[in-house]
C-alpha cells in the first residue's frame, strides 16, 4: 500500500468512520490469508449484565440506559494474525457501545494516543455529546475482516469492510437535530500495536 495519498473523512458524529484513500506507512500489500474470520460478528458479542432487563436501546424519547460492556475475546489477546483481526472486531464492538452509551473511557484503553483520527472523530466526540445531552439513535457498525497480517515487530495491519444503519441525532426527545443515510460498505485499514494487549494506533482507508 506504499505511496498511497491520504484522505480522511472521518465523522464519528455522524457514526460512519467514512476514511478514504489512506496510507499505511510502508507495508507491503498484504497477501490475504485464508485462516482469518470474516464474519461480520464477533466470536464472543457483548452479553448483557444480570441487569439485561433493565437495558434500555436509544428512541427518538431518549438515549440508551445500562448499555452492556462489550467483553474482549480471548483470541484478541493473542499476538498473531488471528488474534489481530479478533481485535478488529472487538474494536468495532467498542465503537458501537461508544456510539450508544455515550462513554469513551472503555474504547480510549483500547487506543494508542497515536491515532489522531481516533481522538478527535470518536473519544472527544463521544465525550462532547455525554456533555452536551445529545444521543443517537441508530447507526450501528457492521464490520468484517477482509485480510490481517503482522507488518513489523509487534505490529499488525488488518483490513476491515463494515456498513453502518441509518442514524438520527436527538438533543431534544422526538425532535430530530441532524440524521444519516445507511454507509454502504466501506473498507478502512487499522493499524495494530501489541504492548501486552493489542491497541489501535491508526485507522486509514482503501481505495
Amino acid at each position: 500500500m506504499n505511496a498511497r495519498k491520504i484522505k480522511i473523512a472521518a465523522s464519528f458524529a455522524a457514526a460512519t468512520l467514512a476514511l478514504s484513500g489512506c496510507n499505511v506507512g510502508n507495508a507491503e500489500t498484504p497477501t490475504p490469508s485464508p485462516s482469518i474470520p470474516t464474519s461480520t460478528a464477533s466470536q464472543t458479542p457483548a452479553e448483557h449484565s444480570e441487569d439485561a432487563e433493565k437495558y434500555k436501546p436509544a428512541t427518538a424519547d431518549g438515549p440508551a440506559e445500562n448499555v452492556a460492556v462489550p467483553k474482549m475475546p480471548g483470541d484478541a489477546k493473542e499476538y498473531s494474525e488471528e488474534g489481530a483481526a479478533a481485535f478488529a472486531i472487538y474494536y468495532f464492538e467498542l465503537l458501537n457501545y461508544t456510539i450508544e452509551a455515550n462513554n469513551p473511557e472503555i474504547i480510549e484503553k483500547a487506543t494508542s494516543k497515536d491515532c489522531k483520527v481516533c481522538e478527535e472523530s470518536i473519544i472527544k466526540t463521544a465525550a462532547s455529546a455525554e456533555k452536551t445531552g445529545k444521543w443517537q439513535v441508530g447507526g450501528k457498525h457492521h464490520p468484517s475482516v477482509v485480510d490481517s497480517y503482522i507488518s513489523g515487530e509487534n505490529l499488525a495491519v488488518v483490513t476491515v469492510e463494515y456498513t453502518a444503519d441509518a442514524s438520527q441525532f436527538y438533543l431534544i426527545p422526538n425532535e430530530i437535530d441532524s440524521e444519516f443515510a445507511k454507509l454502504e460498505a466501506t473498507q478502512a485499514a487499522m493499524g495494530l500495536k501489541f504492548d501486552r494487549q493489542w491497541k489501535v494506533y491508526r485507522i486509514i482507508g482503501v481505495d
